[in-house]
């Protein structure tokens, strides 16, 4: 509960100093007869409200209150009290008499005593402030109050010193007030007769707004003294549905606590009745003005009771049906600077929703059936339905359409959640308990565990689930005698065989939860946290086995499964997988699912076809990989008998491996370039049609499956490119395996005769010393994969909108540096990890460039790339061969 904030070094104001005078002392003294000495701290509104008159501190008042009672007890130790105390506690204590009437109630009782049970005011007290000790449990019992009486709506008004509950629901007339709200204990509710006049007169035009066939929230008739527990004034009017007469009646609670030899029944109630009222738009229903609160109501508590009243209403029966709106025009300035809706104190209460969370976890629903001979299941894994069951019911006191409600939380679901409500789980609660649609106290509380699941985990730390890691509801459908509230409001529920089954039916519950999370979720095999998290085969294959054990268990009726079982054995084609196309097919027997059986025969079908189609189409692939192999070794035996030639010439520069024409190409290097074309292109082809069957058989591919398909294809279609290049512009062989020979020479010439005649309306590339005859850097490499670097580090240049290449070498003593420099944008040094990352780009770009560049380099054990970003425009990339 809120407290009056105290004010580092003590609250100050124009008056602090000054010695309080009489006139105040005598208003202090009034205020501390009418407490009776009692509640002398500083959350009491009358103290706040007697400050606020004076202009004094809070404090101040309470300290000259504490010396009254110093003096009047002479038991507190206090002995520095103002002077004028003792003066005017005599003048004010004189006044107080016994009123005659008072005097010879007490002499009459004394002569004519009866054997008959009487009751005390002090009656008031017991089933008020004692019985309610909690100002929200009190709000929490008069809302309840406004749901029995039909209200659809509910405004709980804070003023000053005045907390007003204004509801619309079937109001009382004169024989309702005397015969049902002051017949304290009394309940028409849990008599049956609460509404029988609607259900006698059928022709009325409210008909349709009362249900009297209805359970009710409240059944002891006491939940009306809660307005005692929030301030010691209360003042009632109402009027019936379809009446003419608004009734007043008011009530100053602190009368009845005057005398304990008071009887009840003999403190007089003020009433009046009219056919008009103050309050605007008020047409029927009970309106109480609670005033001279018992505490202070500043903006944190009402906050707190707003959120607390969210958790009273079982969001899924009632939220269409009841609401509750908070209206504080002292709080309107605040309300408008707050950022966060949920720190707004105007406005509707907003009911908490797990479904509008929109959690991508699991969770379970067991519900007890209409019929009350069967239980339903159902478990659903993110989003996707896993089963739907029914068994017998064997609990016989658990009301039909009662249901248990969990979610498991992952990490994921528990940042989620504190995302959405602004605290975590925890400190929200985790089993939540609503009976008749309103909630039972303390269930939910934080720390609250009254199904002892935490102690249940510490005996199976790895198999069980606690508090922790669940959040949910169990509600029950009718307010029985098998479960009733205690009287305190906030004892949870009276011991019964009812509750006794409803912890069995919670545990059952929660089995069946924990069967699926421990054995299957945590062998994710990419543990992210979100609901990106993927299934390794192995866990795929026991969700198929977990829905087959539930199918075959005695007495379980299977009545519907995931459509998602399906792809878990097409999403890899694997002949392993087979045999689990015998294991769906016996679930699909097991829920009677012929339209399952038929697909489920298709699928098998295809998946054959699927498996001996990849088997011919790796044999092709090999038989074409034989050929070009073939074909590449002619091609050197030929290479080697034109270099052996060549040499024979003596020729003083070096071997220029592009000074020859496309038309002297021989028609062995043709049939080369041929065969590598079109293993490349065959390899696109199959991935593009395994793709292409997957769409149509409507299959659901997961994001990972389709990146790596499209980047294997991306790197077959730039093997495409580099060939095609050196078969329009160079007569030279296309090595696949690694050569040996002249790096330097290499780049040079694949610069001066394919990317520079390429690229020169794009881009001005200068290769500066490439050219020189004085150096060479003999090495191992592979001309195409080389090729693939350089087109990828000018096509980033040109994205990048550079103007100009500048590409040199350095020769060190064991190692070759060639750089690559451009006048771009250049690269934030921020992003310099991530260049090589695939998808991560800068530019326009896709992504996938660098992703090869580094890719090919990774596979290299003689090459290496750097980045320079440090340069004074654009970015230098170190292209670095070893011997």
């Amino acid at each position: 509960m809120a407290k009056y904030e105290r004010i580092p070094g003590g609250e100050k104001n124009d008056l602090t100093g000054q010695p309080f005078n009489k006139k105040e002392l005598e208003k202090i003294c009034e205020l501390y007869i009418e407490i009776d000495g009692k509640g002398i701290h500083e959350n009491n509104p009358k103290i706040h409200i007697l400050a606020n008159e004076l202009n004094r501190t809070v404090r101040s008042v309470e300290n000259q209150l504490l010396g009254f009672r110093a003096y009047v007890t002479n038991k507190s130790g206090r002995k520095n009290y103002n002077s004028l105390i003792p003066e005017i506690w005599e003048e004010k204590n004189s006044e107080i008499k016994i009123s005659p009437e008072k005097n010879r109630i007490i002499k009459e009782r004394e002569l004519f005593d009866e054997f008959k049970f009487r009751i005390s005011s002090q009656l008031k007290t017991i089933l008020g402030k004692n019985l309610i000790t909690d100002d929200f449990v009190a709000v929490f019992e008069l809302v309840k109050n406004s749901f029995d009486a039909h209200a659809k709506k509910v405004k709980i008004i804070f003023d000053q010193d005045k907390i007003t509950i204004w509801d619309d629901g079937k109001g009382m007339n004169r024989r309702d007030i005397i015969d049902k709200w002051l017949f304290i204990a009394y309940s028409a509710k849990n008599e049956g007769i609460e509404d029988v006049e609607f259900e006698e007169d059928k022709n009325k035009s409210y008909r349709d707004r009362i249900n009297p066939n209805r359970s009710y929230a409240g059944q002891k008739g006491i939940g009306r003294m809660g307005s005692d527990r929030l301030g010691s004034t209360l003042e009632m009017t109402t009027k019936k549905i379809n009446d003419s007469i608004y009734w007043n009646l008011k009530f100053d609670w602190d009368e009845y606590e005057n005398d304990a030899l008071d009887e009840f029944g003999d403190i007089e109630i003020k009433y009046s009745n009219a056919n008009s009222t103050k309050f605007k738009n008020f047409e029927n229903g009970l309106i109480l003005e609670i005033s001279n609160l018992r505490n202070v109501w500043p903006r944190k508590k009402i906050l707190d009771l707003k959120k607390s009243l969210a958790k009273l209403i079982n969001p899924f029966t009632l939220q269409n049906e009841f609401s509750i709106e908070f209206i504080s025009q002292r709080e309107l300035k605040k309300d408008l600077e707050s950022a966060n809706s949920i720190d707004i104190v105007n406005g509707e209460v907003k009911n908490f929703v797990f479904e509008a969370l929109n959690i991508a976890t699991t969770q379970i629903k067991v519900s007890i059936m209409e019929d009350e001979d069967f239980i339903e299941t159902t478990l659903i894994d993110r989003g996707n339905l896993i089963y739907k069951i029914k068994e017998p019911n064997k609990y016989k006191h658990i009301p039909s359409k009662s249901n248990i409600l969990l979610f498991y939380l992952n990490t994921h679901a528990k940042s989620s959640f504190t995302k959405t409500m602004g605290i975590t789980s925890a400190e929200f609660g985790s089993i939540f308990l609503f009976n008749n649609g309103f909630r039972v106290l303390p269930f939910g509380e934080p720390n609250n565990d009254p199904f002892n699941i935490n102690e249940r985990k510490a005996q199976g730390y790895a198999r069980f689930l606690g508090t922790r890691e669940l959040i949910g509801q169990v509600s029950i459908s009718e307010n029985t005698e098998q479960f009733q509230e205690t009287s305190s409001r906030d004892g949870g529920l009276l011991n019964s065989p009812g509750t006794e089954e409803l912890r069995d039916f919670f545990i059952e519950s929660l089995k069946k939860l924990e069967s699926f999370v421990a054995p299957i979720l945590w062998k994710i095999s990419k543990r992210v946290g979100d609901n990106q998290e993927t299934l390794d085969l192995t866990a795929k294959n026991q969700v198929l086995d977990f829905v087959k054990n539930i199918a075959g268990k005695k007495n379980i009726q299977l009545i519907e499964y995931s459509d998602e079982l399906i792809n878990y054995i097409t999403e890899n084609v694997e002949e392993q997988n087979l045999p689990q196309f015998d294991t769906l097919r016996e679930i699909a027997i097991r829920a009677n699912d012929k339209k399952g059986l038929l697909i489920i025969d298709n699928q098998e079908s295809d998946y054959k076809k699927e498996i001996k189609r990849r088997k011919e189409a790796e044999k092709k692939a090999i038989d074409e990989e034989n050929r070009r192999k073939e074909a590449e070794k002619k091609a050197i035996d030929e290479e080697n008998k034109r270099k052996e030639a060549e040499n024979s010439l003596k020729e003083k520069e070096s071997q220029n491996l592009f000074l020859k024409s496309v038309k002297s190409q021989e028609l062995d290097e043709i049939v080369s370039f041929m065969h590598s074309i079109g293993i490349s292109a065959d390899i696109l082809n199959n991935y593009i049609s395994g793709l292409h069957k997957r769409i149509n058989r409507r299959e659901k591919i997961p994001n990972e499956v389709i990146g790596n398909k499209l980047r294997q294809m991306s790197l077959e279609n730039r093997k495409i490119l580099a060939i095609s290049q050196f078969a329009t512009k160079a007569n030279f062989k296309l090595y696949a395996e690694e050569v040996e020979g002249d790096i330097l020479e290499f780049i040079h010439e694949y610069l001066k005769n394919i990317v520079i005649p390429i690229r020169s309306e794009d881009i001005e590339i200068i290769s500066n010393n490439l050219n020189s005859n004085q150096n060479s850097f003999i090495c191992t490499f592979k001309p195409i994969e080389i090729t693939i670097i350089i087109d990828n580090l000018v096509s980033n240049s040109i994205r990048a909108k550079s103007t100009r290449m500048t590409v040199d070498y350095e020769i060190t003593k064991e190692n070759l540096n060639v750089n690559f420099r451009d006048d771009g944008i250049g690269i934030p040094e921020e992003s310099v990890k991530n260049i090589f990352d695939l998808g991560f780009t800068t530019t326009s770009g896709s992504g996938l460039g660098l992703f090869h560049v580094n890719s090919i380099i990774e596979s290299s054990e003689n090459m290496n790339i750097t980045v320079n970003n440090k340069i004074k425009k654009g970015v230098e990339l170190i292209l670095t061969f070893k011997k």
